[in-house]
Parts: structure tokens; sequence; C-alpha cells
């Protein structure tokens, strides 16, 4: 199975998948599904978008392809980032917002399968730390508080993995102890609580991550944890082969390409 995982892009979605397309045009391949790390950037109302997106880049391509019910052109599946509308999501009656774009709420999974036999457990845990917040059960966050995850969230995806094997995990943010440098200069260390230790009890075969829009590579309780960069800069796109049942998987390349 080929996927291709993509950092933050804040509602870009027309040069997410031009990146998309481009990209496996250059490796000779058709990805099977694209995972995204959230901050994908659903306002479905532009006038609703919070302060760090008009900070960012604005409202960006959702509005139109949801009047429009444009199909995205590789079967998508995304997690919650810090910026998006969380009372919207909520109230969606089913986890495909649009064609072939599937919303994947915290501590749950998804199964992707390719000609109704591969296939690759996914699970999620969308949003960034907020200490104050984790601690709570996430029913009782509202409003812009969603953007938090919380403990109970995790131990639900730890559940899941109890009931069979997760073989990617995606966070938003990076897990407790991830060292990254910020695109405007910087070295820091995550400090995102509960990430690291669900990693270390899932023991999935990768984790992406995103929200800190730079390019990372880590390891947490021996897991390959890769953080991506921001739409159209070097590193925003992986793209790996995974199988069913193999421990094993391969990184196929990048997108754009980094400077060595």
């Amino acid at each position: 199975m080929y996927i291709c995982a993509a950092g933050d892009i804040h509602g870009a979605m027309n040069k997410l998948y031009d990146e998309v397309l481009d990209f496996e045009a250059s490796l000779g391949i058709r990805f099977d599904f694209v995972l995204h790390v959230g901050d994908f950037g659903i306002w479905p109302d532009p006038t609703k978008i919070d302060k760090g997106t008009r900070n960012h880049d604005g409202a960006g391509d959702f509005s139109a392809w949801l009047e429009a019910k444009r199909v995205a052109p590789r079967r998508t599946v995304f997690i919650k980032g810090n910026h998006e509308d969380f009372q919207w999501l909520d109230a969606q009656p089913a986890a495909e917002v649009l064609p072939n774009l599937t919303y994947l709420p915290n501590g749950k999974t998804i199964d992707l399968t390719v000609d109704g036999a591969e296939s690759i457990r996914i699970g999620g845990i969308g949003g960034c730390y907020g200490p104050s917040d984790y601690e709570r059960q996430s029913v009782q966050l509202r409003g812009y508080a969603r953007r938090h995850f919380t403990r109970d969230e995790v131990e639900r995806l730890v559940h899941q993995a109890r009931q069979g094997s997760i073989d990617i995990v995606l966070t938003h943010d990076a897990p407790a102890g991830v060292r990254y440098t910020r695109h405007r200069g910087g070295d820091f260390v995550s400090e995102a609580a509960g990430l690291a230790d669900l990693i270390a009890r899932v023991q999935p075969r990768v984790c992406f991550f995103g929200h800190h829009h730079t390019r990372v590579d880590s390891e947490v309780a021996r897991i390959r944890c890769i953080g991506l960069n921001k739409v159209a800069h070097p590193g925003n796109l992986c793209a790996i082969e995974m199988m069913q049942h193999e421990r094993f998987w391969t990184v196929l390349g990048e997108w754009p390409a980094r400077v060595k």
C-alpha cells in the first residue's frame, strides 16, 4: 500500500492535492491514501476563522470545496489540528465530510483497505496539548478548548490497540521529549503529555505529527516519529510503502525535497 503523509495546510487544499499529484508522478506510483496530521483548515464559514488562522493564510479552500461537493482526488483521512471549526466537525453525522475526505476523531481508529483485501489500521489524536485541559473529560471541553486533546482520548486509543494492533498513529502535536527547531528559529522540546506514553503502549509501526511547521526526525520508545513541515515547504509530504502483517515499512521519498 502506498501512503502519503501530509503536514499542516491551513486550508490550502488546492495546493495540497497539486503537490500530492506531482509527488506521486515523480515517484511513478499512485497513492492509495493521504494521511493528514491536522490543521487541515476545516472552515465551512470563512467568517468564523480564529485569530491563528487569520495570522496564517486565511480561511483557505474548504468552504469552496464544500459548496461544490468536490471529490478529493485521493482518499484522505485527517485528524483535527488546533485551527479548525471544531463545533462543525463534532456535529457531522458521518465521518466523510466530503467525498474521499474522512475525519478521524480523537481516540478512534480507521482501517484503510485496498481492493477489499490489504488493510492498514490508523489511530489518531488530534489537537494540541493544553495543560489546563488534559486531565478533563473530552466531553467537558467547549468552544475553542476543543483544540486540546485529553487523557481519556489517549486512553481510548490505547484500548483500541488492545482490540487489534494499530499500524500508524497520527498526532497533531509532537510527543513529549521530541526536539525541534521552529521555522522562525529557536530550539524547543515538546511538552505534550500523554503522546509519548501512547506510542510506547500502542507500539505502532510509525507515528506522523505536524503542528510545529518544521521537518523532524525523532524516535519514541524505539518507534520512528516523523514531524512534517507546512504545505509547500521542504518535507511537507512523506511517501511510504507499508504492507499488511509486516512490521517492516519503507520511506519512498519526500516532497518538496529537503536540502541536505
